[in-house]
């Protein structure tokens, strides 16, 4: 072929897909890349297109599918061959040029199969193609063999696998491309049964090489792989009329009850079962092809062997899996703290992303929210009537956060028996309720600690006394704690001794795309004068983020910034102590005469259009920050930063360029700092090498990767102590 394009969907990014793409190396002219971004919750790639050259990014908002992925990007190619490569593999030299050799549309030859190895034993074949039985049973052509089994020549496969294909562009998209009704897997399958059907061959390209990881994405086992398999293998059955031929029939429901009965033994779930039930009656809605005989050349296995095979690679990835992942897919339990989306949820929702696309992800929410929302297509969503545990109030206080206390961890236990979780994940050291529950169950724990409960920014004695209590609870009751910061993981010093939970720092995440938002966007949603120079806050209403000090100093800055502007960007919570606040802060900017000089902005979408319309980001908290979120945000913005010193704040943010640190309760020296900064020509320039050094600090995919460690090694912990 003349030209190719390269199509690589994919779900999760991360350094797999970068590994990927730098394998393909410094790619010929004729060569494009296109990466059909599915959805993932991988910052990374926001800038991928900018960091390989020759690859362009398809961005869409939602999973569609590995089917409809492909699909899309090959309406949008412009090379005369397709080659698609999933994301968990690494290419040879050379790869697509192999791969493309074979085809030959004049002579029928509009496929090619490349070879990729198994990733965990690179002597050994992965894929070679599909190979099928009479029953459309598909399987891994070459599975398991040597690699020097090439050296003498075998027969070509039935057609490719999507791991490592090749297809005339023109002959993919008059076929229609791939059924859409097929989510993912046995797209290939179906395909290449068309194909075959008009005459078309495939044909074997034995240098067009890779390694396979194979399963990376959902997992060998997954209840979601077993799932879509079965979904793939009962829609295929139905819309290729296999079901209508006796012999066939027979042997076809032999072998999908030995497989079914295998995934119920080894993977514990029925879900094979479920997504054959749901294939096949979507193929109900679609007009059958007659049974396809099978190429007199293409070899095929008798069904003892077929399933021989199929335990053979189930053994070896589970022998070899690599110590990022846990042994077996995980059926995970996450409780949130808030229905809302806020901090704690955003270090989390990478991890939980992978959770959910390896295994099996139940969400547990207080209430109905946009955190809740934000993985209602991926998980399941429980809404339980719970909150983090507060200070008892009145004679009666603590006789009813004991009653409180008790019900809820009975409600937890609940959605624990429904669940079966293999690990569960608490976000707060402020919820008993949940841990005790799975105590009691022997569910393994990891909690991912953010509360401060000790510092001179804790007022309140009584609240640093229960804060201890429930850091020294926690440290009995986890498994193992994750702590957003050496500030909070400083707590647990003593209380995580003695075979206690182990405390592991995993800083905060500050991702990419937060220095592309639209300020005019910003300014017009809530009318504000383009020529007025924002100070913005991002946080919560609440006392502890200090907005009154904001505006307290809000005056003496306009004395020399007239058209200087408070913008405060945060919701105020159904609390009624937040409300409150929220009444005396707008009673405040009266009294101090600024009320038409400060926004009250509420939930912001667009977090990253705020960002881009300050001149300067101000957070004026008082109460202790564990980690100091909002303003590495604003430095990954290009924004100057004023804070204040308080819980690791300084741990965070000191030496940091751009960012200026002030002590809390002090308008003073809050006025002096933001004055400082809008007059200063440098502090742009200042805060984009400050953006610059709090991505590497805090990259998303070290944490990312630092999450998966902990997981895979609470949940191998817990199957080895169970055996």
């Amino acid at each position: 072929m003349s030209t190719a394009t390269v199509i690589v969907p994919t779900l999760l990014g991360g350094p797999r897909l970068a590994r990927l793409l730098e394998s393909l190396g410094n790619r010929r002219n004729g060569v494009d890349v296109l990466v059909v971004d599915n959805g993932s919750s991988d910052p990374s790639m926001a800038d991928l297109d900018s960091r390989f050259a020759g690859v362009q990014v398809i961005r869409l908002k939602r999973n569609a599918g590995y089917s409809r992925a492909v699909n899309i990007a090959a309406r949008e190619a412009t090379g005369d061959a397709l080659v698609l490569v999933n994301d968990d593999c690494v290419c040879d030299p050379g790869f697509v040029e192999a791969i493309t050799a074979p085809l030959d549309s004049r002579n029928g030859v509009v496929m090619a199969a490349g070879i990729m190895r198994e990733a965990r034993d690179p002597s050994r074949i992965d894929t070679a193609g599909i190979e099928l039985d009479p029953t459309l049973l598909c399987f891994d052509y070459l599975n398991g063999e040597l690699i020097t089994r090439l050296d003498n020549g075998v027969a070509d496969p039935i057609g490719p696998s999507g791991a490592a294909a090749a297809f005339d562009r023109e002959a993919f998209l008059d076929a229609g491309g791939f059924d859409e009704n097929l989510f993912a897997y046995w797209e290939d399958v179906d395909l290449a049964l068309r194909l075959s059907r008009e005459g078309a061959r495939c044909a074997l390209a034995p240098a067009a090489r890779g390694l396979h990881e194979h399963s990376g994405t959902l997992g060998s086992g997954s209840p979601r792989k077993d799932f879509l398999m079965g979904f793939g293998r009962g829609y295929v059955l139905r819309k290729w009329s296999i079901l209508g031929h006796p012999a066939r029939a027979a042997r076809a429901l032999f072998l999908d009850g030995v497989i079914c009965l295998g995934q119920v033994a080894i993977d514990r779930n029925l879900a094979g079962i479920a997504g054959r039930v749901r294939g096949y009656r979507a193929g109900l809605r679609v007009k059958p092809y007659p049974a396809p005989p099978l190429p007199a050349e293409m070899p095929t296995d008798s069904p003892a062997r077929t399933l021989r095979r199929r335990l053979g690679r189930r053994a070896r990835l589970r022998r070899a899996s690599s110590d990022m992942e846990p042994t077996r897919a995980p059926r995970a339990l996450a409780v949130l703290h808030a229905a809302e989306v806020s901090g704690p949820f955003r270090d989390l929702d990478p991890g939980l992303r992978w959770l959910a696309e390896i295994g099996s992800l139940d969400l547990v929410v207080p209430g109905p929210g946009d955190a809740g929302e934000a993985f209602s297509d991926i998980a399941s969503i429980t809404v339980l009537d719970y909150s983090p545990l507060m200070l008892p109030r009145g004679a009666l206080g603590l006789p009813g956060t004991l009653v409180r206390l008790w019900r809820e961890m009975r409600a937890f236990g609940g959605v624990i028996d429904r669940a079966r979780p293999d690990v569960m994940i608490v976000v707060s050291t402020l919820l008993p309720g949940a841990l005790l529950a799975a105590r009691r169950r022997r569910v393994p724990v990891v909690v991912h600690a953010t509360e401060l409960h000790r510092g001179p920014e804790v007022e309140s004695v009584l609240r640093r006394v229960v804060g201890a209590a429930m850091v020294r609870l926690t440290a009995r009751l986890a498994t193992e704690v994750i702590a957003c910061s050496k500030a909070v993981a400083s707590q647990f010093n003593g209380a995580s001794r003695n075979g206690r939970a182990p405390v592991t720092t995993i800083y905060s995440p500050i991702a990419n795309g937060y220095g592309d938002g639209d300020a005019d966007a910003f300014r017009r949603r809530h009318g504000i004068d383009p020529s007025a120079a924002c100070i913005v806050a991002v946080g919560n209403i609440t006392r502890g983020r200090g907005q009154d000090l904001l505006i307290e100093a809000l005056p003496a800055i306009r004395q020399s910034f007239p058209r200087a502007r408070c913008v405060l960007v945060g919701p105020t919570f159904a609390r009624p102590k937040d409300a409150a606040f929220e009444r005396f802060l707008r009673e405040l900017a009266r009294d101090r005469g600024v009320e038409d000089a400060v926004t009250f902005a509420g939930t912001e979408n667009r977090i990253a259009d705020a960002y881009a319309a300050a001149a300067v980001v101000v957070n004026p908290a008082r109460a202790p920050e564990s980690f100091g979120r909002v303003a590495c945000e604003a430095l990954a913005a290009g924004r100057p930063v004023v804070a204040t010193r308080v819980g690791a704040v300084p741990e965070v943010l000191d030496g940091v360029p751009g960012a200026e640190l002030v002590p809390p309760e002090d308008p003073t020296q809050l006025v002096e700092a933001v004055a400082a900064t809008l007059t200063d020509a440098d502090a742009p320039g200042r805060a984009h090498a400050g953006g610059e050094t709090v991505r590497k600090r805090f990259s998303a995919e070290r944490s990312l990767e630092d999450f998966r460690r902990v997981i895979a090694g609470v949940i191998a912990t817990d199957h080895r102590a169970d055996g």
